[in-house]
């Protein structure tokens, strides 16, 4: 098994979803300051699915370039009883306009098991499009930063997954529809496809059923990821879009990442039913 596993399931595929030309116009509606929200990280090898560790995103005010800003933050780490298996302790911060969401500057500080590395991205707004520099460190070191230039929204992660919720246009919600993705990993961009599947009700673990929208995104094949391999998303069907449960396959089993509560959304949460309502 390849370094980004307990993340992978809920921040680095989730970073391929929003980055469509004819997306990049948003609103921030479903989220403000002061908004967390938990995730339970569940591996499986085989029948069996172990608790792997544990996700949380949060929502703040902060201060950017004397700039008043969002800083957005995902921490994912694996139990202590994973941690002889695969130990992970990662953060992901971006600071973004508190209007469209759009990055100045964000961080991803990756700690597994032996692997250590930070990204730096910084982005500028240019003529139709951004300037992106990044400087990478790997290996105790840091790389010659690189510029480059797109007129896409591929941003960072996490900034990613918040546009993604702000995202309004019906068209995204037509049964079928599949959209083609570019996405900004490292310092490089790839080329994704997006398919909306429709409304259903889903189970979550220790939960009761959830009206959601389930989305299928193709992944890119390397260290993670075979050849053909498709990630499942279920996004809530209500005004606070929080992905309520991720399931993707990486090199050796699947990884889940499945909702388990949230503080101070903007919304009422949509609660939870059981079997017998639903029918």
């Amino acid at each position: 098994m390849k370094r980004r596993l307990a993340m992978i399931g809920l921040v680095l595929c989730l970073a391929f979803i929003c980055q469509s030309q004819m997306l990049c116009d948003i609103d921030n509606k479903p989220f403000a300051s002061g908004e967390r929200i938990h995730y339970q990280l569940f591996y499986n090898w085989g029948p069996v699915w172990i608790q792997a560790g544990t996700c949380e995103f949060s929502v703040c005010l902060a201060t950017w370039n004397n700039k008043k800003v969002y800083q957005l933050m995902a921490q994912g780490k694996t139990q202590k009883s994973f941690d002889s298996f695969y130990k992970v302790r990662d953060t992901i911060v971006s600071y973004v306009t508190r209007d469209k969401i759009v990055p100045y500057q964000a961080f991803k500080y990756t700690h597994e098991d032996n692997w250590h590395g930070i990204d730096d991205f910084r982005f500028v707004p240019e003529q139709n499009g951004w300037s992106i520099t990044t400087r990478l460190k790997r290996k105790k070191q840091w790389r010659y930063p690189e510029v480059s230039r797109t007129t896409q929204c591929g941003f960072d992660m996490i900034t990613s997954i918040y546009r993604l919720r702000c995202i309004s246009d019906e068209k995204l919600y037509v049964k079928g529809r599949r959209i083609e993705i570019p996405v900004r990993l490292d310092d490089d961009e790839y080329n994704l496809y997006l398919t909306y599947l429709g409304k259903q009700w889903i189970k979550l673990y220790g939960g009761g059923y959830y009206s959601a929208h389930e989305f299928t995104l193709s992944l890119i094949e390397g260290n993670v990821f075979k050849r053909g391999d498709v990630l499942k998303l279920w996004l809530s069907d209500d005004g606070n879009k929080i992905p309520l449960l991720i399931e993707s396959p990486i090199r050796v089993g699947y990884v889940k990442a499945v909702f388990k509560d949230a503080e101070r959304t903007l919304y009422p949460l949509a609660k939870a039913r059981d079997k017998s309502s639903i029918n």
